[in-house]
């Protein structure tokens, strides 16, 4: 295992470009409270992608009676740029991630949760499409009693949030065999949580993955070139990314740990930034940090170089408040964008690669959108408009609704956007 140097090579974000990239939709639509996760699978078959939020709600007591808010938002596509409102999907208290897949081989598109505040120890909760916009909700426990809780404690010592405190899930097929399995981090327990798939039960018994110090978000790739799936994770509490080295039998063992460059790192996403053929980390800070940093990876599982980009004026100033990043190409022309979701200065804020080759740093042009009123929480990419042009949908607290950031054509297009 090559040694992790890190090597600071910080830039600020070049000025907005004359011609920005997005244009806000003047239209929002109604969700429920505190929407933290958003997003956009084509479910009933019609070619327009829906809309699903995951509405955390205002977190209180586990002791209490509704300790958060247990449900999801499910707005239906009637035509371009319209929605249906649906009966919400009911989970157990405070939804926090989702995902979407496949699940049971059927030709549908089924949805994925996970809560944070499983009260009801209906930790994850599959809704497999049944046609006619019927989801069938399949509940799955945790055995917590194995678990330790890690976190924050009240007056009393009792614990602020609940086992295992799921924040982050992703949907792939580790072992190649067909059936999607999942993939969690628990916060509050301090353990990455397995579950293979399987035909008839969906999801088999879980195992746990020691991640000691808070593990925050995940995301998979192949970070070594071997043809196996590989894991990052933000370990929020000690300020590290994680990974975790895959195999042939869809097993994971720990590789190396080193710092994310900022306190509190809250997001992790994995794409070749610089197109060099490489799979790159990308990772932002939340609470204290207006950072993004992404760290180079050189094919062998090592990432010795990194960029840092500051969305503030002082390192020492909290201004926007990172909550979600999208990374992939936004515009269209093969180069990897970032955007944030900044719910502190209450923007989304857009980095458009501007460099022309792999040379690292890379240079970004920004593009700052702002709200009036509603807070970006959460990001999600798509062609909600049916003109291929990747738009960005914005999960909004305070106003609690979905703000859509539609992609500009082209020059030559731009007359039949709208």
């Amino acid at each position: 295992m090559k040694l992790i140097s890190l090597i600071a090579l910080t830039i600020a974000a070049a000025a907005a470009a004359s011609a920005q990239t997005f244009t806000q939709h003047t239209k929002t639509y109604l969700v429920g409270p505190n929407p933290t996760a958003i997003i956009a699978p084509d479910l009933n078959q019609d070619g327009i992608v829906d809309i699903v939020t995951a509405n955390t709600g205002a977190l209180h007591d586990p002791r209490q009676e509704r300790p958060a808010n247990d449900e999801l938002s499910l707005l239906l596509s009637t035509g371009t740029l319209e929605y249906e409102v649906q009966p919400p999907l009911k989970t157990d208290f405070a939804p926090y991630a989702l995902a979407t897949a496949n699940i049971d081989v059927r030709n549908a598109t089924d949805i994925v949760a996970v809560s944070f505040m499983a009260v009801y120890n209906r930790d994850v909760t599959l809704y497999r499409s049944m046609g006619k916009n019927i989801f069938e909700p399949s509940n799955f426990t945790l055995d917590d009693e194995t678990l330790s809780y890690n976190r924050m404690l009240d007056g009393d010592g009792e614990p602020v949030f609940t086992k295992p405190g799921l924040t982050s899930l992703i949907l792939p097929d580790i072992n190649r065999d067909g059936h999607r399995d999942l993939i969690a981090t628990a916060w509050s327990s301090d353990v990455l949580v397995f579950m293979p798939g399987e035909a008839e039960t969906w999801f088999g018994k879980p195992t746990f993955i020691p991640a000691e110090a808070g593990p925050r978000d995940i995301a998979a790739a192949d970070l070594d070139n071997d043809k196996h799936l590989d894991l990052a994770v933000a370990l929020y509490t000690s300020g590290e990314i994680g990974l975790w080295k895959g195999g042939s039998e869809g097993l994971f063992d720990p590789v190396t740990r080193f710092s994310s460059r900022g306190k509190l790192p809250t997001t992790v996403r994995l794409h070749d930034v610089n197109s060099d053929g490489k799979t790159d980390i990308v990772v932002s800070h939340c609470h204290t940090d207006d950072s993004i940093v992404i760290f180079y990876g050189d094919g062998e599982f090592s990432f010795g170089v990194s960029q840092e980009i500051l969305l503030g004026d002082a390192r020492n100033v909290l201004e926007h408040e990172i909550r979600d990043i999208l990374v992939q190409d936004l515009n269209g022309d093969q180069r990897t964008d970032i955007a944030a979701a900044c719910y502190g200065s209450k923007q989304v804020t857009v980095l458009i690669n501007a460099s022309t080759d792999d040379t690292i740093p890379q240079s970004f042009n920004r593009e700052n959108y702002p709200y009036n009123t509603g807070r970006p929480r959460a990001l999600c990419p798509a062609d909600f408009n049916k003109d291929h042009v990747t738009d960005i949908a914005v999960a909004l607290w305070d106003d609690n609704a979905v703000s859509i950031l539609l992609g500009n054509p082209p020059d030559e297009d731009k007359t039949a956007k709208r």
